[in-house]
């Protein structure tokens, strides 16, 4: 691994395992953020699969029913995800699970968050119709990109956020209350969209 990586073998490892415990990992001029899991008392069901923290359900769905009246369609398509979820949602595409190349890690990093670094852990971040660079094409993400604020949420990674992260149109966070714009305090900074 080349030294620009400012990861050590020990830092891999605990990033591919669930125990890297620095406040954020910052790697190939990528960051990624700690955040906690939720609570499983504020956690409630989207459906079968998915949950989300119950304010961001409540200000979801009150988005989803004014999208609906614009006869847009919007659902959740993922939400809440453990830390012990994220380690397999991590390591799920490098070759050799244990020993990363430096490019595997590299993409990675660009678009997915070591367990203990998903803005997913906090049930405030849900991903919503896709997981497709494709949603930034449809009527649901210019709806999206238009309106969202109004319910409280933001898109989390923008194109060339400072984070350095992946677009991801499909991924937005809550933020429509204090306690939960404090939790991306950090994140917010870097997230700003450096193109405007």
């Amino acid at each position: 691994m080349k030294k620009e990586i400012n990861l050590t073998k020990e830092d891999i490892s605990n990033l591919l395992n669930g125990k890297y415990n620095n406040e954020k990992v910052c790697a190939f001029g990528i960051t990624h953020f700690k955040y906690s899991d939720c609570n499983e008392e504020d956690l409630v069901q989207v459906d079968e699969v998915i949950r989300v923290h119950k304010k961001c359900k409540k200000a979801f769905d009150k988005m989803q029913n004014a999208a609906k009246e614009d006869k847009i369609r919007i659902k959740i398509v993922s939400g809440y995800r453990s830390s012990k979820y994220q380690i397999d949602i991590f390591k799920r595409k490098f070759l050799n699970k244990d020993n990363p190349t430096e490019k595997e890690l590299r993409q990675r990093l660009k678009f997915s968050a070591p367990s203990g670094f998903s803005e997913h852990h906090t049930g405030l971040a849900i991903d919503i119709n896709s997981n497709s660079q494709n949603f930034e094409k449809s009527r649901a993400y210019k709806w999206l990109a238009e309106n969202a604020n109004k319910y409280g949420f933001e898109m989390s990674f923008p194109r060339k956020c400072r984070q350095n992260l992946g677009f991801e149109p499909w991924h937005w966070r809550y933020v429509g209350d204090k306690e939960s714009e404090k939790i991306f305090n950090k994140a917010k900074m870097f997230s700003q969209d450096i193109a405007k």
